[in-house]
């Protein structure tokens, strides 16, 4: 049998590190869809569960399940198209929403496959939404189960440099 010092046990996951450089897309055109984005969402109402666009019409496949809306906290659930009811395997949560500090969500998903049960965990956070400065992206992907669950879980982090 061979033993492994405990620095270099075989079954730690591997980590990488990269640093690339993306082709820009033009600043005033990706903070117009962010500001779009926060316009939308901030002048979208909340009556109980049931979320209204600003023209009062009732905002299709999504519902506030927990909190106030746009607050920390606050927690938001796809309809199930099957009975209209929340879905309780996905589910939205704000971290931070202010425009000049931080909009930040973590979304969750939990997939109950007998073969591969899983779940995955997404965090998503921008720096200023009014001049953005920064993106961080991270992902972690935990099976309960199944064949091979050891090898397929996982977890993925992107910073963006938006250069504000």
């Amino acid at each position: 049998m061979t033993r492994h010092p405990a620095s270099r046990h075989p079954h730690r996951m591997a980590r990488f590190q990269h640093t690339v450089t993306l082709a820009p897309v033009p600043r005033r055109w990706f903070e117009s869809c962010v500001a779009t984005l926060h316009d939308l969402a901030e002048d979208t109402d909340a009556e109980g569960a049931c979320l209204r666009l600003p023209d009062g019409r009732p905002l299709p496949g999504l519902v506030l399940a927990q909190g106030r809306h746009l607050t920390p906290g606050a927690r938001y659930r796809p309809v199930n198209e099957k009975d209209g009811e929340p879905d309780a395997d996905q589910c939205v949560t704000v971290l931070a929403w202010d425009r000049r500090r931080e909009t930040a969500l973590e979304i969750v998903t939990i997939d109950d496959d007998p073969d591969r049960p899983a779940r995955l965990d997404c965090a998503l956070a921008l720096t200023s939404a009014e001049r953005p400065r920064g993106a961080r992206v991270s992902a972690t992907l935990r099976p309960s189960g199944g064949k091979g669950a050891k090898y397929l879980g996982g977890t993925a982090r992107a910073d963006l440099d938006l250069g504000g």
